[in-house]
């Protein structure tokens, strides 16, 4: 009867587990930078929607609900809510009269603004849901150089796509 395990055994059970794990983690690391940057542009085109459906009506109150609660109040709207891109520290934010809507969102995972993006920093809609943005894109890069673009046509629509 044999008891522990013989040098060769050891020696063949090292590398197939040095196999797997050379195969293995590249990949998962992979997955983990592309599920980072797939969020991080649903996040922001999410957001930038919320903006157009805040600018949309001109009834929507700096704290998010409609005028029509408020029918007998002399409440009004100055003006529209934006959204401001902090290139230097890879985040955004919606403001609305330089106050803050939404709390300041940092990119996380190492993704951040690529140099390509060629829109201004404050982003707006107006009452008929165009932007200010036209012909332009915002690109995510990832870790790994892999982009992701949110693209403004020259209508005001928003559409999303990854470059490789």
């Amino acid at each position: 009867m044999q008891k522990g395990f013989a040098s060769l055994e050891i020696i063949f059970a090292v590398i197939i587990i040095s196999i797997l794990v050379t195969v293995a983690v590249p990949n998962a690391a992979n997955f983990v930078d592309r599920a980072a940057l797939d969020y991080e542009q649903k996040r922001l085109y999410s957001e930038l929607q919320y903006l157009r459906t805040l600018n949309r009506t001109d009834t929507v109150l700096s704290t998010g609900m409609y005028m029509a609660d408020f029918v007998s109040s002399k409440i009004t709207v100055n003006q529209r809510a934006l959204l401001e891109i902090h290139r230097d520290t890879n985040s955004y934010q919606i403001l609305r009269e330089e106050k803050p809507i939404r709390e300041v969102h940092y990119f996380s995972n190492g993704v951040k603004f690529s140099v390509e993006t060629d829109v201004p920093t404050r982003i707006y809609f107006d009452s008929s849901g165009y932007s200010n943005v036209t012909s332009a894109s915002i690109v995510l890069a990832s870790r790994r150089g892999v982009k992701a673009k949110i693209v403004f046509d020259s209508v005001g629509r928003l559409r999303g796509g990854k470059d490789n």
